[in-house]
């Protein structure tokens, strides 16, 4: 007999060994059906949206919101958006090569120091490597700062190796 607690009602079931083969394979045939339906949904939607957005909306405005109007009140509002990101070494952003442009910008550009210090914004990232390398007292002092929730799990059915 297995038995198995539900996290989020606390509903308790028991379970014969082939009832819950069968709950186990049922629910990851469930997931896998609606995963890669969800895929192909997402795939279309992006297709159709841009599709529509490059039909119905100003093609020489790159960025910036726009409406049109629909009939009875309706609008279709649409958001264009210029991406921006920094340049890579590998997988990792350059921060080398930002530092050296920030010093640039510092040294030859009028009011340098005061625009290179608001041009780029840095996001805290926890090292976990280095986190869990720190002894109690270290420990005790950043969990002071850190805010920990559960995070969503992920899953993937991986084909048998071919022998």
């Amino acid at each position: 007999m297995i038995q198995i607690t539900n996290k989020e009602t606390g509903e308790v079931k028991n379970y014969s060994d082939a009832e819950f083969e069968a709950e186990r394979t049922r629910l990851l045939m469930a997931w896998e059906t609606a995963k890669t339906a969800l895929e192909a949904a997402k795939e279309t939607e992006m297709k159709l949206r841009k599709e529509f957005v490059a039909f119905a909306f100003d093609p020489n405005k790159d960025k910036g919101t726009e409406r049109i109007e629909l009939g009875n009140g309706w609008q279709a509002k649409a958001v264009k958006k210029i991406n921006f990101g920094w340049i890579k070494d590998g997988e990792k952003v350059n921060k080398h090569a930002i530092d050296d442009a920030l010093d640039m910008i510092e040294k030859t550009v009028a009011n340098g120091s005061l625009i290179a210090e608001r041009l780029v914004k840095w996001t805290p990232e926890l090292s976990q490597t280095e986190y869990k390398l720190l002894d109690e007292k270290a420990k005790s002092i950043i969990d002071a700062v850190i805010v920990t929730s559960e995070g969503t799990p992920t899953l993937e059915i991986i084909a048998p190796k071919a022998k």
